[in-house]
């Protein structure tokens, strides 16, 4: 029971960084300064930027949510949690590069997509949703 119990709280942890990194700087000029968060682009974004911010926020949130609260239905809500964060990050990811060819490989398209220099921000998110996944595969919960 204390391995199902330790990766729970890896799925916990994930999320946690989720939102941790959705208000630290995704794009930056420099590595840990300039940009703007998801938070911001909530705040502040456009249609189609709100709505894939508020979704990669949203589906963490509700994640840790479903950590601590217990629902008596079979589907595995902590894990569509996870795809709703993740799919609103990808969201945001194609609004940024238009449908941009997929061909030319995904470190050109990042690169396109963020500017000059990956944020830690992205770089937290990205780790929080690996860790968060690990997790959920460990404990099946």
């Amino acid at each position: 029971m204390a391995k199902k119990s330790g990766m729970l709280s890896l799925y916990l942890i994930g999320l946690a960084l989720v939102v941790i990194g959705c208000f630290l700087p995704l794009t930056a000029s420099k590595f840990f300064g300039g940009g703007s968060s998801a938070f911001n682009a909530i705040v502040d974004g456009s249609g189609d930027l709100k709505i894939g911010s508020i979704l990669a926020l949203g589906g963490a949130i509700a994640g840790i949510v479903f950590c601590f609260v217990s629902l008596k239905v079979k589907l595995p809500v902590k894990l569509i949690a996870l795809i709703v964060s993740i799919i609103g990050g990808l969201y945001v990811l194609l609004n940024y590069l238009n449908l941009a060819p997929w061909a030319k490989g995904l470190v050109k398209m990042a690169h396109k997509a963020v500017g000059n220099h990956i944020g830690i921000g992205l770089i937290v998110i990205i780790l929080g949703w690996v860790i968060a996944l690990v997790g959920w595969s460990q404990s099946r919960d």
